[in-house]
């Protein structure tokens, strides 16, 4: 038993030695970083950046500068949160070497910096000019979790083709995933602005017109209504945003399409499709502050599958439901026969 229980503790010291070889700074790992900058020349280069690059587990968000104005190449240069890529180039002029750590290969992936691929948890990420010169490169691994608050925040990284991995004081905001580069907001236009939708399906044409504060269906139906559904359909181009874009025509099948007027003389014509499970929608403004909206134009727009009964409502959607039938009374039980008489 006492053997079992020595070997077990063995084992367990060899893998916490392991670790600690992982996390700890290297003996010999050369500069102990110190607090100097990761890439001490970059502020002064950045200006000079047209392409940013973010790869990591399969997915990659290519943001080019084409003119004044940066855009992601995987949705054909649609533009970019702006502040969010500010916001990376910050982070990449201040990031700083605090500590050396391993420089065997077989223990990258614990860091998260391993050279990226389809799997894996690491991000490579590389800043280039106009003449393809690479300004930064660098694997960025896992962040480091700070126990106690206050602290600056860390992560683990490596430069590409070097051995060495570091921890590294700061935070670079570098995301793979292209849909969380794009400006989503497409629309934001008052529910109290709007006086008339046309909304034409297979199903046939439902018109809603403004009586005070409120939108109803012309001509009044025989059926009564869900008045906070209306309200809906009067706030569908209000804080109205997207989750991806396409290039091009709409994809899939076409659902209907809807006409919204607003008080001022704005018409937006929306055009829902379905491909799939997926809800697509394409804009068209015309008459007084379209020029505002002429952005959307040549895009089709992913939407959340909920928008689809405000911006093209059906008399289903609308309609109240059926109040409930009252519940059968209970039978009562039959009287039980009287006694027979003795006889």
């Amino acid at each position: 038993m006492k053997a079992r229980t020595s070997l077990a503790l063995i084992v367990l010291g060899a893998a916490s030695l392991a670790a600690a070889l992982i996390l700890r700074p290297a003996d010999d790992a050369g500069p102990t970083g110190s607090g100097q900058l990761v890439f001490p020349k970059v502020a002064a280069a950045l200006p000079s950046a047209t392409q940013v690059q973010i790869e990591s587990a399969g997915k990659t968000s290519t943001l080019e500068l084409k003119g004044k104005s940066w855009g992601l190449a995987e949705r054909a240069d649609y533009p970019i949160i702006e502040s969010k890529l500010r916001e990376l180039f910050a982070g990449l002029t201040e990031l700083r070497l605090t500590e050396p750590r391993t420089s065997d290969p077989t223990e990258y992936a614990r860091l998260g910096v391993e050279n990226p691929g389809a799997t894996g948890t690491s991000t490579l990420l590389t800043v280039r000019n106009a003449s393809g010169a690479t300004l930064a490169t660098l694997i960025l691994g896992h962040r480091r979790t700070r126990s106690q608050g206050g602290l600056p925040e860390a992560v683990y990284v490596r430069r590409p083709g070097e051995a060495q991995s570091w921890l590294a004081e700061g935070s670079v905001p570098a995301d793979a995933d292209p849909q969380s580069w794009l400006v989503r907001d497409l629309t934001d236009i008052a529910p109290a602005k709007v006086v008339k939708v046309t909304a034409t399906t297979e199903a046939g044409t439902l018109t809603f017109t403004r009586s005070g504060a409120k939108l109803v269906l012309t001509p009044a139906p025989d059926v009564k209504l869900e008045d906070y559904k209306l309200d809906e359909v009067a706030g569908a181009l209000s804080a109205l945003t997207m989750t991806d874009v396409k290039q091009g025509p709409l994809p899939g099948t076409k659902l209907g399409t809807s006409v919204f007027t607003t008080d001022d003389g704005l018409s937006v014509t929306v055009t829902l499709a379905k491909d799939g499970k997926l809800l697509w929608a394409s804009f068209a403004a015309d008459g007084k502050g379209a020029e505002a909206l002429k952005k959307l134009d040549g895009w089709a727009y992913q939407l959340a599958d909920w928008r689809q009964s405000s911006l093209l409502p059906t008399m289903a959607d609308i309609k109240a439901p059926e109040p409930a039938k009252p519940a059968a009374a209970a039978s009562s039980p039959a009287p039980a026969p009287a006694p027979e008489p003795p006889k």
